[in-house]
C-alpha cells in the first residue's frame, strides 16, 4: 500500500502501511505542508488538497478505509505492540519543531 496522512486530534501524521506506524511525529498543517513539499515536491503539493479532504471526512487520506481501519493492526508501540489512537497521539503527537 504505502504512506497516508492521518489526523489525530490537532496533529497530522504520515502513516506507513509497511511498518504499520507513524513515520513522522505529529505536525501542524503548516508543518505537514512543508514536509510534503520537501519529501514529495510539486506533485505531492498538487494532490495534497484532495488528500486533506479525505482526511477531514474519515481521518485518513486513504481512499478505501477510515482512520480506525488503517490503524486497526498497528505496530506503533514498543516491540511492535498495538497502540490505541490516544496512545499513538501521546507517543508521537507531542513533538514539534
Amino acid at each position: 500500500m504505502g504512506r497516508y496522512i492521518i489526523k489525530i486530534k490537532d496533529k497530522f501524521f504520515e502513516w506507513s502501511t509497511i511498518v504499520d506506524a507513524p513515520t513522522t511525529y505529529g505536525m501542524s498543517h503548516e508543518e505537514l505542508f512543508d514536509h510534503i513539499r520537501i519529501t514529495q515536491g510539486e506533485e505531492g503539493l498538487r494532490v495534497l488538497p484532495q488528500r486533506l479532504e479525505r482526511v477531514s471526512k474519515t481521518g485518513a487520506s486513504a481512499r478505501d478505509c477510515t482512520l480506525d481501519d488503517l490503524i486497526s493492526g498497528n505496530r506503533a508501540g514498543d516491540n511492535e505492540t498495538k497502540l490505541t489512537i490516544d496512545e499513538i497521539y501521546e507517543q508521537y503527537g507531542k513533538v514539534t519543531k
